[in-house]
């Protein structure tokens, strides 16, 4: 399981503090694994002649010729843009993965528990739902997250991230679910290197996109068509519960 982030784990929204926190885990197979890099591969190497050039969906969104924006995938003609963008949403469409996505009302959690951490919580969900994955499948399975610090400071978190992923691997607690079909450590992997964790990125954002400014799924088509039909039947989480109440975007789920 490949796992991404979209939002951040700042207070003040005035600082530019998101609403939410949005974690999200792509589950490949390891059998379709070279398949669907080569196919990416292809992708990148038509419209950037580089194959392992990065493509991450801020970096998509802003390749719009018609916004000021930089991106590093940046485009200068429209329609060589909207080629891009349908084939890339046509990859993705057809890929044989599986999502959960967790996603966070930081001011809601903190109202319960202060002195915790959003990101924490929401990685043990995903683990936890991993598991129930695994155990249904009967397989074992590891978890690949990137090290780096994009909108989240990985370094706030320090190593409780990987204790926590090794705690629950071995044991139960009031706080998680033994997750014994998890094996290794927590494996760390920069997206610019790993496929995987881009594609969990293209994913990620979208339905981060529809709660963070409370539209319905059908609102934005890259949630609507691409992120919402890849979720596992209770592939969507929403910590705490009770935030579900008066979101738009809950009312076209089946969650």
């Amino acid at each position: 399981m490949y796992i991404d982030e979209s939002g951040n784990t700042a207070y003040n929204l005035e600082d530019g503090a998101s609403k939410f926190l949005v974690l999200t885990g792509c589950i490949i197979h390891e059998d379709n694994r070279h398949t669907i890099e080569t196919q990416f591969r292809a992708i990148k190497k038509k419209y950037y002649q580089n194959e392992d050039i990065e493509v991450k969906s801020n970096f998509l969104r802003n390749a719009n010729p018609d916004i000021a924006y930089h991106s590093p995938l940046k485009l200068y003609n429209r329609e060589t843009y909207d080629n891009l963008e349908h084939e890339i949403a046509s990859f993705l469409k057809d890929l044989p993965i599986q999502l959960i996505s967790v996603v966070v009302d930081k001011h809601a959690y903190w109202a319960g528990s202060p002195n915790q951490k959003p990101y924490n919580a929401a990685y043990l969900l995903l683990l936890e739902a991993f598991q129930k994955f695994l155990e249904e499948k009967n397989k074992l399975g590891i978890c690949v997250i990137d090290p780096r610090e994009g909108q989240v400071n990985k370094s706030f978190l320090g190593d409780e991230l990987e204790n926590i992923h090794h705690s629950a691997r071995w044991s139960n607690s009031k706080d998680w679910i033994e997750c014994p079909r998890v094996v290794e450590r927590l494996l760390y992997a920069p997206s610019d290197r790993t496929i995987g964790i881009q594609i969990a990125d293209l994913f990620c954002y979208p339905i981060f996109h529809v709660f963070e400014y409370n539209k319905l799924l059908s609102e934005y088509w890259r949630c609507w068509e691409l992120s919402y039909p890849k979720l596992l039947a209770d592939g969507l989480k929403i910590f705490p519960e009770e935030s579900k109440k008066g979101l738009r975007t809950m009312s076209e789920t089946h969650f």
